[in-house]
């Protein structure tokens, strides 16, 4: 007959040819914590992805607002003051319109603001200045503040 190897030699060789529960166990748990930070990450990602998108369009509303303010004639200006809406459209120059944000509603307010010269700022000088500032709340409530300088003066074209 052939030679056999005592009873613990032959349990220690098998021990050896793979992972002992523990080993599987601890394994198991290191790759758990690596794809949960990978998913940290990729959220994150995600979520600067979305607030960039949502500053991009509140920038573009209050920018296509405050341009529309500012070409009107000096005296329409001040009808502006406590304006308000809400807007997911810029309107073209060759007509139509660009949705800027997709489903979401953005909210769009204007102030203005009669300012006098401070070289002169006794009553009596006409204030033929003013400033406009054109707000945008984003749906998750970041807010874009665009302020502009108007002057009552004539552009000669």
């Amino acid at each position: 007959m052939g030679h056999r190897l005592p009873v613990i030699s032959r349990l220690h060789s098998i021990g050896r040819r793979g992972f002992t529960l523990l080993e599987g166990l601890l394994a198991a748990v290191v790759l758990a914590i690596l794809v949960l930070g990978v998913c940290g990450t990729l959220s994150e990602s995600y979520k600067q992805s979305e607030f960039t998108a949502a500053n991009a369009a509140a920038v573009s509303l209050a920018r296509q607002l405050a341009d529309e303010i500012t070409w009107s004639p000096y005296t329409q200006i001040s009808s502006y003051n406590n304006y308000s809406d809400k807007s997911t459209l810029v309107p073209l120059l060759e007509g139509g319109s660009l949705n800027v944000t997709g489903s979401d509603n953005y909210t769009r307010s204007v102030t203005v603001v009669s300012a006098t010269p401070s070289i002169d700022p006794s009553p009596a000088v006409p204030t033929d200045f003013a400033i406009v500032t054109v707000k945008v709340t984003a749906p998750n409530g970041q807010i874009v503040a665009i302020p502009q300088f108007v002057a009552n003066y004539p552009i000669q074209r």
